[in-house]
Protein backbone atom coordinates (compact mmCIF):
# COMPACT_ATOMS: atom_id res chain seq x y z
CA UNK A 1 0.00 0.00 0.00
CA UNK A 2 1.59 2.79 -0.92
CA UNK A 3 2.40 5.79 1.67
CA UNK A 4 0.60 8.93 2.10
CA UNK A 5 4.27 10.64 0.97
CA UNK A 6 3.96 8.36 -1.96
CA UNK A 7 0.81 10.03 -2.83
CA UNK A 8 1.38 12.78 -2.45
CA UNK A 9 4.66 12.74 -4.85
CA UNK A 10 2.42 10.83 -7.46
CA UNK A 11 0.04 13.63 -7.42
CA UNK A 12 2.91 16.54 -7.82
CA UNK A 13 4.03 14.39 -10.76
CA UNK A 14 1.08 14.33 -12.86
CA UNK A 15 0.38 17.88 -11.73
CA UNK A 16 3.47 19.00 -13.08
CA UNK A 17 2.81 16.89 -16.03
CA UNK A 18 -0.49 18.65 -16.97
CA UNK A 19 -1.79 21.60 -17.56
CA UNK A 20 -3.21 23.90 -20.34
CA UNK A 21 -2.96 23.76 -24.08
CA UNK A 22 -3.35 21.77 -26.84
CA UNK A 23 -1.40 18.67 -25.11
CA UNK A 24 -0.60 20.21 -21.86
CA UNK A 25 2.55 20.49 -20.62
CA UNK A 26 3.80 17.70 -23.38
CA UNK A 27 6.34 18.03 -26.20
CA UNK A 28 5.43 14.96 -28.33
CA UNK A 29 8.92 14.31 -30.18
CA UNK A 30 10.63 11.14 -31.80
CA UNK A 31 13.60 12.89 -30.02
CA UNK A 32 11.86 12.55 -26.84
CA UNK A 33 13.15 9.19 -25.29
CA UNK A 34 9.60 9.00 -23.40
CA UNK A 35 7.24 9.39 -25.82
CA UNK A 36 8.75 7.00 -27.84
CA UNK A 37 9.45 4.41 -25.18
CA UNK A 38 5.43 5.07 -23.82
CA UNK A 39 4.47 4.87 -27.66
CA UNK A 40 6.67 1.48 -28.26
CA UNK A 41 5.27 -0.50 -25.49
CA UNK A 42 1.71 0.82 -25.45
CA UNK A 43 2.20 -0.77 -29.13
CA UNK A 44 -0.28 -3.20 -30.26
CA UNK A 45 3.38 -5.80 -30.43
CA UNK A 46 4.32 -5.29 -26.41
CA UNK A 47 0.78 -3.81 -24.43
CA UNK A 48 -1.54 -4.01 -27.09
CA UNK A 49 -3.06 -0.97 -26.24
CA UNK A 50 -3.12 0.86 -29.55
CA UNK A 51 -2.94 0.45 -33.23
CA UNK A 52 -1.40 4.03 -34.31
CA UNK A 53 1.31 5.59 -35.89
CA UNK A 54 3.97 7.37 -33.66
CA UNK A 55 2.58 10.90 -34.70
CA UNK A 56 -1.02 9.75 -34.25
CA UNK A 57 -0.63 8.25 -30.28
CA UNK A 58 -0.06 12.18 -29.12
CA UNK A 59 -3.85 13.20 -29.03
CA UNK A 60 -5.19 9.50 -28.78
CA UNK A 61 -7.25 9.36 -25.58
CA UNK A 62 -6.97 7.26 -22.77
CA UNK A 63 -10.34 5.95 -23.48
CA UNK A 64 -9.30 5.13 -26.83
CA UNK A 65 -7.00 2.52 -25.25
CA UNK A 66 -7.76 -1.58 -25.87
CA UNK A 67 -8.75 -1.30 -22.16
CA UNK A 68 -11.49 1.20 -21.73
CA UNK A 69 -14.20 -0.49 -21.36
CA UNK A 70 -17.53 1.64 -21.14
CA UNK A 71 -19.74 -1.79 -20.31
CA UNK A 72 -17.10 -2.30 -17.10
CA UNK A 73 -16.20 0.74 -15.65
CA UNK A 74 -15.92 -0.99 -11.96
CA UNK A 75 -12.49 -2.94 -13.58
CA UNK A 76 -10.68 0.51 -14.86
CA UNK A 77 -8.86 1.67 -12.11
CA UNK A 78 -7.62 -2.45 -11.60
CA UNK A 79 -7.00 -2.64 -15.26
CA UNK A 80 -4.81 0.73 -15.46
CA UNK A 81 -3.14 -0.61 -12.28
CA UNK A 82 -2.00 -3.18 -14.12
CA UNK A 83 -0.78 -1.72 -17.23
CA UNK A 84 0.96 1.28 -14.77
CA UNK A 85 2.38 -1.55 -13.36
CA UNK A 86 3.85 -3.13 -16.64
CA UNK A 87 4.60 -0.17 -18.11
CA UNK A 88 6.88 0.93 -15.25
CA UNK A 89 8.50 -2.44 -14.88
CA UNK A 90 9.15 -2.63 -18.96
CA UNK A 91 11.02 1.29 -18.67
CA UNK A 92 12.72 0.11 -15.89
CA UNK A 93 13.93 -4.07 -16.23
CA UNK A 94 13.75 -3.79 -19.69
CA UNK A 95 14.49 -0.39 -21.14
CA UNK A 96 17.36 0.48 -18.01
CA UNK A 97 15.16 3.81 -16.78
CA UNK A 98 15.69 4.77 -13.30
CA UNK A 99 13.29 6.15 -11.29
CA UNK A 100 13.97 10.18 -11.01
CA UNK A 101 14.94 11.21 -7.75
CA UNK A 102 12.06 11.13 -4.44
CA UNK A 103 10.42 8.54 -7.04
CA UNK A 104 10.00 5.45 -6.40
CA UNK A 105 7.48 1.81 -8.31
CA UNK A 106 4.60 3.30 -6.14
CA UNK A 107 4.70 6.81 -7.23
CA UNK A 108 4.89 5.45 -10.48
CA UNK A 109 2.49 3.15 -10.37
CA UNK A 110 0.40 5.78 -8.58
CA UNK A 111 0.83 8.62 -11.50
CA UNK A 112 0.57 6.39 -14.18
CA UNK A 113 -2.89 5.12 -13.22
CA UNK A 114 -4.65 8.37 -12.33
CA UNK A 115 -3.88 9.49 -15.99
CA UNK A 116 -4.95 5.74 -17.43
CA UNK A 117 -8.02 6.08 -15.39
CA UNK A 118 -9.30 10.02 -16.89
CA UNK A 119 -11.17 9.21 -20.29
CA UNK A 120 -9.86 12.66 -21.20
CA UNK A 121 -6.27 12.49 -20.89
CA UNK A 122 -3.80 11.84 -23.81
CA UNK A 123 -1.11 9.35 -24.51
CA UNK A 124 1.20 12.29 -24.74
CA UNK A 125 0.21 13.42 -21.70
CA UNK A 126 0.69 10.27 -20.26
CA UNK A 127 4.56 10.12 -21.74
CA UNK A 128 4.99 13.71 -20.01
CA UNK A 129 3.92 11.83 -16.47
CA UNK A 130 6.54 8.82 -17.63
CA UNK A 131 9.33 11.42 -18.15
CA UNK A 132 8.56 13.03 -14.46
CA UNK A 133 8.85 9.67 -13.03
CA UNK A 134 11.94 7.56 -14.64
CA UNK A 135 14.99 8.70 -16.14
CA UNK A 136 16.08 6.98 -19.22
CA UNK A 137 19.49 5.58 -20.21
CA UNK A 138 19.91 8.88 -22.57
CA UNK A 139 18.74 11.31 -20.03
CA UNK A 140 21.45 13.32 -18.11
CA UNK A 141 21.03 13.69 -14.36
Amino acid sequence: MPTKKETKKAAAAVAAATGPGPVPHCVWSNNNVACTNTWFCLSKEILGQLDASFDQAETLKMSQLAFWNDLAPANREIEAGSIADMLTKLFTNMLGAAYEPGHNFATASLALTGILTDPDRTVCELAAVVDEQHRFLNERP
